[in-house]
């Protein structure tokens, strides 16, 4: 039998699990999956504490992809859940329904700021701005106002940076086709036309019952007990040998020795093809030899934005009946919140409690980031008491998370810094790109899923049309008989 080839797979998200899953399939590749976390799953992961869990979002499973949807279903069976999503928009201590529904923002906003928000939306409809950025693209789309109510300073909190520097690029990826008219459309005829429901306002999507990554888990152990399958936890990739044509191996340190570096010894993984999801700017700055400076450049401003989620125990059984509350408000850090309550009830141990999720975002280094998990504590009791969503003594106990690169940044010129390093890796035959942070595109779970299937492609069919030219060389006994 002809020797399996070697995957060295950076990375155990749904990208990097998916991309080992499907090679494993083919039986013609052996699988090795290095992941710097002590657990895989990525952001879709699920965290336990004191058996209370909390994904870091949360996150729902939605998809356009039949494909996807059934690769789910397979893999989580009947422990797959439909739910109908409720959300709703935080803003001015009011609650809006999220989709806009028309009667709910008329009597939010009141009925002067109503015909302000509806006079705005016809002005740019008639007169648009040129569109240079992500607040332009939106005040096209939705008017002015709106822009500022509802986009504005949820998005600066989002990103640490005016609107007006984001690219366009963003807002056209992620809204796509959306409009006001289409949500007020959706809002009256949704029922009716449920199937050409943009994904943007779709209110029904699939949760696991046990967490988001349950469904992770899961896979990771069909990779782990197959024969050419393994995952290697708490490894963190510090240099990615090459020969300027392909890539020769990955060498890492191990994660739990992170203090003793001058004792640790790298671990060396050498493969026939090699896929990342590890951020643009670390792939190309643990390049060995370095790629040219010009590259280094463009790597390193293709910088992301982190996470930090504060996860709370509430000595109370219900709070809200939303999945997710964006917080539109200036005077708190928290940029959504979620009720894991809500996604499922084997959440949570005791039924008289609740979990929730508080998220904030940031920059490595900023004075949020820096703060000890007490003081992160304190500042969440403090803002959902804040908002008047729970009294301050009702929070039992909480834990802290921290995602360094959780969501890439579309900032300015960042296309033409990615081009420049996507040209230099196209170098590498026996590399390919995949996921949210190994493409720096902002994407969804099945469309980080679709990118590691397409990614796998190239590497099958070589594999196929080698398999197909060794068969076409071999003469069997019967036909050199034939021969002779």
């Amino acid at each position: 039998m002809k020797n399996k080839k070697e995957a060295v797979i950076i990375g155990a998200g749904p990208a990097g699990l998916t991309a080992g899953f499907e090679l494993l399939k083919t039986q013609k590749f052996a699988v090795n999956i290095i992941e710097k976390d002590d657990q895989i799953g990525g952001l879709a992961k699920t965290v336990s504490y004191k058996n209370y869990k909390y994904d870091i979002g949360p996150h729902h499973y939605v998809t356009e992809s039949k494909e996807i949807e059934n690769w789910w279903k397979d893999i989580v069976k009947d422990e797959f859940i439909p739910l109908k999503r409720f959300t709703r928009i935080y803003y001015n201590r009011h609650f809006f329904l999220y989709p806009l529904e028309p009667i709910n923002a008329l009597l939010g906003l009141n009925i002067f700021e109503s015909i302000r928000c509806v006079c705005s939306y016809f002005r740019y409809k008639i007169f648009p701005k040129k569109v240079a950025s992500y607040e332009d693209w939106l005040t096209n789309r939705f008017g002015k106002r709106l822009f500022e109510i509802f986009f504005k300073s949820y998005t600066e909190k989002l990103w640490g940076i005016p609107c007006s520097q984001i690219s366009a690029d963003w807002a056209a990826q992620r809204i796509k086709n959306f409009s006001l008219g289409k949500a007020i459309f959706f809002a009256f005829f949704g029922k009716m036309f449920k199937k050409y429901t943009p994904r943007t306002i779709l209110n029904e999507f699939y949760y696991p019952i046990h967490g988001s990554g349950s469904l992770w888990n899961k896979v990771g152990k069909k990779i782990i007990n197959s024969t050419y399958g393994s995952i290697n936890l708490n490894e963190q990739v510090v240099s990615v040998e090459h020969d300027n044509q392909k890539i020769v191996a990955v060498l890492t340190k191990s994660m739990l020795n992170e203090n003793e570096a001058s004792a640790q010894q790298l671990k060396r993984h050498e493969g026939d093809y090699f896929l990342s999801t590890m951020t643009l700017r670390n792939l190309i700055l643990s390049m060995d030899p370095l790629p040219p400076s010009d590259v280094i450049f463009a790597a390193k401003q293709l910088i992301c934005r982190a996470l930090i989620t504060i996860n709370l125990i509430i000595n109370q059984e219900h709070i809200t009946p939303d999945h997710w509350i964006y917080i539109h408000e200036k005077n708190v850090q928290t940029i959504r919140i979620g009720n894991m309550n809500n996604f499922s009830m084997m959440l949570r141990p005791n039924k008289q409690h609740s979990a929730i999720i508080l998220e904030c975002f940031t920059f490595m280094g900023d004075p949020i980031w820096l703060k000890t998990d007490a003081e992160l504590l304190d500042q969440a009791k403090n803002e959902v008491a804040k908002i008047g969503l729970v009294k301050k003594e009702l929070v039992l106990d909480g834990m802290v998370l921290r995602a360094p690169d959780a969501y890439p940044i579309y900032e300015g010129n960042y296309k033409l810094y990615l081009n420049i390093v996507y040209d230099y890796l196209e170098c590498f035959k026996n590399l390919k790109l995949m996921g949210r942070n190994g493409m720096h595109q902002y994407n969804n779970m099945d469309t980080a899923m679709i990118s590691a299937m397409n990614a796998i492609k190239p590497f099958i069919e070589q594999e196929e049309i080698s398999d197909a030219a060794i068969l076409k060389n071999i003469i069997t006994p019967r036909e050199k008989f034939k021969q002779e």
